[in-house]
């Protein structure tokens, strides 16, 4: 396998493995706080605002954040809003 294969396979394995499947996200993960973390990888991700009732758009650094960090506005908002 060459660099450039390597490469790319390892950029979907991570990314499979830091954004998994939150269709049954527990409301206590909603209530986590909305956490950057010390990386600085600057990914835009969804957490669920308890103070405004819904979900936002945050900075996630990559690393060391909590569930509360969703890949969509609308795996959040399927996860944390209910009617």
């Amino acid at each position: 396998m060459d660099a450039k294969t390597l490469a790319i396979v390892l950029v979907v394995v991570v990314y499979a493995f830091a954004f998994p499947d939150y269709s049954s996200a527990s409301p206590a993960v909603c209530d986590e706080p909305l956490m950057t973390g010390p990386c600085r990888a600057h990914t835009i991700t969804y957490g669920y605002n308890p103070a405004q009732k819904k979900c936002v758009e945050f900075v996630y650094g990559g690393c060391k954040g909590n569930d509360n960090n969703f890949p969509t506005l609308e795996a959040c908002e399927k996860a944390c809003e209910y009617p």
